[in-house]
C-alpha cells in the first residue's frame, strides 16, 4: 500500500497492488470526506430593526427574536455561530448544504419587509426599497 499527498489539488492518493471494486469504492469516499475537512464555507448575515435580538443556547440551538409572540428556534447542529456585533452573526461550517439551510431558516423568520428594509438579509445582498403611497390630500 502506497500514500502520496498532492500539494496542489490537496488530495491523498492510496494505491494497492490487489484493488476491489469494494475497496476502490470505500478509498474513494473517504478520499472525499477527507477533502471536505481542508474547506470551511463562511457566511454572514445582518438583520435591522428595532427590539431584534438573537442568542444562542447551549445545545447549539438559535434562538432569534424578532417581535414574534411565542419563540422560534433554528436548530444549528453542523453549523457554528459568531456574533460580530449588536446585529452582525457569521456563521462557518464544513458543508456548503448545512450552512445554506441555517442561513435560509434564518431569513425565513424574518423576511425584508419592502417598505422598511427591515428584516434578515445576507451581507452583500442588495435590498430594494418600495416608495409608499403617496396622499392626494397634500
Amino acid at each position: 500500500m502506497k500514500f502520496s499527498f498532492d500539494v496542489y489539488t490537496h488530495s491523498i492518493n492510496i494505491t494497492l497492488p490487489f484493488k476491489t471494486h469494494f475497496i476502490y469504492f470505500y478509498l474513494k469516499n473517504l478520499q472525499q470526506a477527507l477533502f471536505l475537512f481542508s474547506q470551511v464555507q463562511f457566511m454572514r448575515m445582518r438583520f435591522r430593526g428595532k427590539g431584534y435580538y438573537i442568542y444562542k443556547t447551549l445545545r447549539n440551538t438559535v434562538a432569534p427574536n424578532f417581535g414574534y409572540a411565542h419563540r422560534v428556534y433554528v436548530y444549528a447542529y453542523f453549523v457554528s455561530l459568531k456574533f460580530l456585533s449588536k446585529t452582525s452573526v457569521i456563521m462557518f461550517g464544513l458543508s456548503k448544504k448545512d450552512l445554506f439551510k441555517v442561513g435560509y431558516s434564518f431569513k425565513g423568520t424574518r423576511p425584508i419587509n419592502i417598505f422598511t428594509g427591515r428584516g434578515v438579509r445576507f451581507v452583500r445582498q442588495i435590498v430594494y426599497k418600495k416608495i409608499g403611497k403617496v396622499s392626494s390630500y397634500r
